[in-house]
C-alpha cells in the first residue's frame, strides 16, 4: 500500500508522539535505564584498556564497580554533610543579610532612591539558597538512592559490551548504518570522557578558589560545579549562584564580585578554550539545536535529562540520519553544512 508523502509525515509525528508520552511516563526507569547505559559508555575505554592488559573479564567489572560505588559514596557524603550544616547556619545568614538589605536601602535613599513597601525581595532570602540546592540535588539523590541498581545494570551492559554494537549493527543493515553505528560510539565515549575530566578541573578550580577565600561550604559547592558543569550552556551560570550569594552575606558586594568574576574566568578559560580545543567539532550539533535539547530533554526527563541531553541527541540524530524520509532533520540538526554524495 502506498502512502502520500504527507500520510508518512503525519504517521511519523504520531509515532514520536506517542514515544514522548511513553518516555515521560516511565521517566524513572528510563532515566536509571539511560544513567546505566552511559557509565557503560563512559567507563568502556577503561574496560577495553584492563581486557588488553590481560587482566580477566569478572576482575575488570569488579574494579569499575568499585571505582564507581566509592565515588558515589564520596559524593553522597559530601553533599549530605554539607546541605545539613548549610541548614543550621541559615538563621545567621538571614541576619547577616537583613542588616545587608538595611544598609542598602538607607544607601540609595541618600541618593533620593526609594524602594516601593511591596517589592518582593524573597529572591535574596538564604532559605531561597536552600531551595535551589534542594531542587538542583533532588535528582541526584534520587540516583543516590538507586545508584547501587544503576551501577550494577551498569557493569552487566559493559559485559555484553562486545556484541551490543555488533547487534546493532546488524539491525541497522548497510555500510552506512554501520558506520553511523561505529561514529556515535566514537562521538559519545570522546565527550562523556572530555566532558567529566573538564567537570573536574572546573569544580576543583572553584573549590581551591572559595576554600582560599574561606568562603562557607566551599567542598560542596565545587561538588556542585562539576555536577552542573555537565549541563550545557547554563550548568555552570547555575553553579555560580550560591558561592555568589553566600560570598555577598559574608564578604559584603567586593568579595562576591570577585567570587563571580572568577567563575566567570575558569568558565570562559576551560569552557570557551581548552574544552573546544580537545573537543574538535565536539559532536555534531548546531549551538541552537544543544539549547533547545537541554530545555527538550530537561522537559521529558527532568534534571538527569539535561545531563544527558547532548548523548541523547546525538543518538537521535542517528535515527534520523538512517532513514531517507528522515535525514532532512539530522542535516538540519547538524553544526556544518554538508554536501551531499554526488553533488
Amino acid at each position: 500500500m502506498n502512502r502520500s508523502p504527507i500520510s508518512t509525515t503525519l504517521i511519523s509525528i504520531a509515532s514520536v508522539v506517542v514515544i514522548i508520552a511513553g518516555l515521560k511516563a516511565a521517566q524513572e526507569f528510563v532515566v536509571q535505564f539511560l544513567l546505566a547505559l552511559f557509565f557503560a559508555i563512559m567507563f568502556l575505554p577503561v574496560f577495553k584498556h584492563l581486557n588488553a592488559l590481560k587482566i580477566p573479564k569478572w576482575i575488570s567489572l569488579l574494579i569499575i564497580l568499585f571505582i564507581n560505588l566509592l565515588v558515589v559514596y564520596l559524593l553522597a557524603l559530601t553533599i549530605v554533610t554539607s546541605v545539613d550544616e548549610l541548614r543550621k547556619n541559615l538563621g545567621d545568614y538571614q541576619q547577616k543579610l537583613n542588616l545587608y538589605m538595611d544598609e542598602g536601602q538607607k544607601f540609595l535613599q541618600k541618593f533620593g532612591f526609594h524602594l516601593p513597601e511591596n517589592i518582593n525581595l524573597d529572591l535574596l532570602n538564604p532559605n531561597m539558597i536552600l531551595q535551589f540546592m534542594s531542587n538542583s540535588l533532588l535528582s541526584f539523590g534520587n540516583i543516590l538512592a538507586n545508584a547501587v541498581f544503576i551501577i550494577i545494570l551498569a557493569v552487566f551492559i559493559l559485559l555484553e559490551s562486545d556484541m551490543f554494537s555488533q547487534k546493532i549493527k546488524m539491525i541497522s543493515k548497510g555500510r552506512k548504518a554501520s558506520l553511523l553505528v561505529d561514529q556515535f560510539f566514537e562521538s559519545v565515549i570522546k565527550y562523556m570522557k572530555i566532558k567529566t575530566v573538564v567537570s573536574i578541573f572546573t569544580g576543583f578550580f572553584a573549590w581551591i578558589f572559595l576554600f582560599i577565600f574561606g568562603i562557607d561550604f566551599a567542598l560542596l559547592w565545587g561538588v556542585l560545579t562539576f555536577l552542573l558543569n555537565f549541563i550545557p550552556t547554563i550548568g555552570s551560570i547555575i553553579a555560580a549562584i550560591p558561592p555568589v550569594i553566600i560570598a555577598l552575606i559574608d564578604g559584603g558586594i567586593p568579595l562576591s564580585l570577585i567570587v563571580a568574576v572568577w567563575y566567570l574566568t575558569i568558565n570562559m578559560i576551560i569552557g570557551n578554550i581548552i574544552e573546544p580545543r580537545f573537543m574538535g567539532k565536539g559532536v555534531g550539533l548546531s549551538p541552537l539545536v544543544v539549547l533547545l535539547s537541554l530545555v527538550f530533554w530537561g522537559w521529558v526527563l527532568g534534571t538527569v535529562g539535561m545531563f544527558l541531553s547532548i548523548p541523547l541527541t546525538v543518538i537521535a540524530k542517528m535515527a534520523f540520519e538512517l532513514r531517507e524520509e528522515t535525514r532532512w532533520i539530522a542535516i538540519l540538526m547538524d553544526s556544518e553544512v554538508r554536501r551531499e554524495e554526488g553533488a
